[in-house]
């Protein structure tokens, strides 16, 4: 098999600002941590105070797709310091893959991240940064199967070390050769040789690969499952195969994925829509120690308190007997009549945001005020599930947030999962990045937690100029 010759990226693949001799100066690191036997996945470094990680996109220029840079910054006491950054850009030309992972690889007590780039989906090169007590370390690539490129890490086979998914990628008709998916099974040394590895056959007939995966334990046997989505126009294309599936749900073990069918056609009536599945998420939304499901819904027959029509969010609970067979499945939807979105509960993220020990709901609304976008906290009740009951929302026009909004409402004023708490206080923070402040500039704007929920006027704003590397809008 074709392998990836394990080599420092900065000298082959990538542009780091991690002092590998680019035009950039080495950061200035955060207080030294401690290793844990189980990583807090927001923090890179164990130091208490969890770090951001994002993108930073250039325009197209000449023709030539723009290109993102990854950044990564420090969480303080006094929150994300900029000073403490962190960038990783991919070779002229490349771009790069699925949203990077969090998870520790090597079982070393820190968070690592994992993350892919290239030009040719087939020769994909996936490539680490190792945590430790300053942080993380330089990008390096990972001696994995070539054009490898991951979409989930979880312990799948219950054995406390954190396994590799990839879902293939589908053949004719899409532009790429057909690779199939495999399984790398942890724990994995610094080279990112794994202890083993299977083949997966995840496509529908070769067709349709998976487009996103979610993981979670919902039932409590210490063995991951994966929910995956498929997007595809059959109605535009008479090769397509019959019998082709927007949702798969897989349980995790020794042997690889088993596919489990019995809350497929649930999750997927929740997040179809017309121009193809939402994404899903993976949280504790009710506190008892099983992971649950978060449906980001379109609701065309509401419930009787709920707009006709307009988004929602669905919460499958999980349980010792399995996904959605124990707590009755909760829906929230937007209340406010006049602003029926059907994106509402996009980007779900599970946290305690007020600091009452409940976990709350996060989540955002994209066509808020048309482009405008909104962030909506949903608290935990005394039963343990979020609702609408004490919603808040923060938008670009929220009073006492700092920076100069864009005034057209073109804002993308989102936030970007997962919920961290960044000052180490014990309330869960969401980070805004809004690409038209500033005069295009844009800006982070870190929504702090506090006990009354987010407080808009201690929300801290930085720039992309901040972190050394600036953002380029057409």
């Amino acid at each position: 098999m074709i392998r990836l010759r394990a080599v420092l990226v900065c000298a082959v693949v990538l542009a780091a600002g991690t002092g590998c001799g680019g035009d950039e100066p080495a950061p200035r690191h955060p207080t030294a941590g401690k290793p844990a036997d189980r990583p807090d996945p927001g923090d890179f470094n164990g130091d208490g105070y969890d770090d951001f990680l994002g993108f930073v996109q250039s325009a197209p220029k000449n023709g030539v797709m723009g290109t993102s840079t990854l950044v990564v910054v420090h969480g303080s006491k006094k929150g994300l310091n900029p000073a403490w950054a962190t960038r990783i850009r991919p070779a002229k030309g490349e771009e790069f893959g699925p949203p990077p992972l969090r998870a520790d690889l090597d079982k070393d007590g820190f968070t690592d991240v994992v993350a892919s780039s290239g030009t040719d989906l087939a020769q994909a090169r996936t490539f680490a940064m190792f945590g430790g007590p300053r942080g993380l370390g330089a990008a390096r690539l990972l001696d994995l199967p070539a054009g490898f490129r991951p979409l989930a890490a979880a312990d799948f086979d219950g054995d406390g070390s954190v396994d590799l998914l990839d879902g293939g990628r589908r053949g004719p008709g899409s532009g790429w050769p057909r690779t199939d998916g495999a399984l790398l099974y942890g724990p994995f040394d610094r080279t990112g040789t794994p202890r083993r590895q299977v083949a997966l056959d995840l496509s529908q007939h070769g067709y349709s690969t998976p487009q996103s995966a979610v993981t979670g334990d919902f039932d409590g046997d210490h063995r991951a499952e994966v929910v995956l989505t498929y997007s595809y126009d059959a109605e535009q294309d008479d090769a397509a195969p019959s019998g082709l599936y927007n949702v798969a749900s897989y349980e995790g073990g020794e042997r690889g994925l088993v596919r489990d069918t019995r809350q497929e056609s649930r999750i997927s009536r929740a997040v179809s829509t017309p121009g193809g599945p939402r994404t899903p998420a993976v949280g504790d939304a009710d506190g008892d120690g099983t992971d649950d499901l978060l449906l980001p819904t379109r609701l065309i027959v509401a419930p009787a308190d709920l707009p006709k029509t307009g988004g929602a969010l669905t919460i499958l609970y999980g349980a010792r007997s399995g996904l959605g067979t124990g707590r009755r499945e909760t829906v929230i939807g937007n209340r406010d009549t006049d602003q029926r979105r059907v994106d509402f509960g996009a980007s779900p993220a599970v946290g305690d945001v007020n600091g009452d020990h409940r976990p709350d709901v996060v989540v955002d609304i994209p066509d808020f005020r048309r482009h405008d976008g909104r962030v909506t906290l949903l608290p935990g009740g005394p039963d343990g599930v979020p609702s609408a009951a004490g919603e808040q929302s923060v938008d670009a026009g929220t009073k006492g947030l700092p920076g100069t909004p864009n005034p057209y409402y073109w804002n993308a004023f989102n936030y970007e999962p997962p919920l961290l708490d960044v000052d180490g206080d014990g309330h869960a923070d969401a980070v805004v990045f809004a690409p038209l402040y500033e005069k295009r500039k844009g800006a982070f704007v870190v929504l702090r937690g506090t006990d009354a929920g987010f407080d808009p006027k201690r929300a801290q704003l930085f720039t992309p100029d901040d972190l050394g590397t600036a953002q380029r809008l057409p």
